[in-house]
């Protein structure tokens, strides 16, 4: 038993592609090098699907999470949006767990929700029957094109 990662990008036309992992880590950290032309000044929704592998065969889907890309006119991802997207949604989980980890302390009229909005502006959620074309994309039950 195993796990592994699957990145499903989908057009403005709810067309799936398959991103490769290794392809989406140097696009975030050299991006003016990896770019995806196909995509340029547009935001682009992504699927994160953690797929359980039994004998190196895709069986289940573990969990899924769907973020927003934003690309610039030349198909050069944005990471700076990207990670702040990120960042909003850890923050936004460690607030969470913060309350309920902190024994009376000092009140605040102060609540500083700036995580909360990063958060919200790459976060998207699909339609029951684009949520099922995924998951058979993400498990291979249907071909998909790679980027």
């Amino acid at each position: 038993m195993g796990l592994s990662l699957r990145l499903l990008v989908l057009d403005r036309a709810d067309r799936i592609y398959r991103l490769d992992v290794r392809r989406f880590d140097r696009m975030q950290h050299s991006p003016k090098m990896h770019l995806l032309p196909q995509f340029a000044g547009q935001r682009v929704r992504i699927a994160e699907a953690v797929v359980e592998l039994i004998n190196r065969k895709p069986a289940r889907i573990v969990r899924m999470a769907f973020s927003i890309l934003t690309f610039d006119r030349t198909g050069c991802l944005d990471t700076d949006v990207y990670e702040r997207q990120q960042f909003g949604r850890f923050a936004g989980h460690m607030s969470q767990l913060d309350r309920f980890s902190k024994s009376a302390g000092t009140p605040t009229d102060v609540l500083d929700a700036r995580h909360l909005f990063d958060d919200r502006g790459g976060r998207w959620a699909p339609s029951e029957s684009l949520l099922h074309d995924m998951q058979e994309a993400a498990l291979g039950n249907v071909n998909v094109p790679r980027l």
